[in-house]
């Protein structure tokens, strides 16, 4: 059983670390979108 625990926790963990990376780069896409923005539309 505890085999099974820590198992879990490493899915835990990468699905965390998939999840912080997509969300990283989708703040980081936004902010480059807003930034082409302010520059080239006002």
């Amino acid at each position: 059983m505890a085999n099974n625990d820590h198992q879990g926790t490493k899915d835990h963990r990468e699905t965390y670390e998939g999840f912080m990376s997509v969300t990283k780069w989708g703040v980081i896409l936004i902010v480059i979108a807003l930034v082409l923005m302010a520059v080239f539309l006002v």
